[in-house]
């Protein structure tokens, strides 16, 4: 019966731990797509990129700060009802994942703007060698 029990337990754990895996692949699948959007969205090789890399880490910038915003309302919010931990905890895992998100798009922002800068590079040192 012991023997029984624990297998239970083992079974039931391990299932629970497969089962979250997915939706935190999802998520960060969704983190992912995004960077990528936002890298598609990027101007042509040719025009200039300054302007555009201004407005998006503005707009990463403004996302970011409403976010924290939002978590400070919500916990106090949480504050007035009763399961105050379960509420911002909610919130905490609501904001974890816009900033998770953020971070992408800025990470993504990031590597255009070195690509950029390393073929800007690369075609300066051959016009200087011919």
């Amino acid at each position: 019966m012991k023997h029984l029990f624990l297998c239970l337990l083992f079974t039931v754990g391990a299932l629970t731990a497969c089962s979250s895996a997915p939706s935190a692949r999802r998520d960060g699948d969704a983190d992912l797509i995004a960077a990528r959007t936002l890298a598609a969205a990027a101007p042509p090789e040719g025009q200039p990129l300054d302007p555009w890399l201004g407005t998006e880490r503005a707009r990463i910038t403004s996302e970011r700060d409403a976010a924290y915003q939002r978590f400070e309302q919500a916990e106090k919010i949480c504050w007035r009802r009763f399961a105050v931990n379960d509420c911002i905890s909610r919130a905490r895992t609501a904001r974890r994942a816009t900033l998770e998100r953020l971070r992408q798009e800025d990470l993504a922002l990031n590597a255009i703007e070195r690509q950029r800068l390393t073929a800007a590079r690369l075609k300066q040192l051959e016009r200087k060698q011919q």
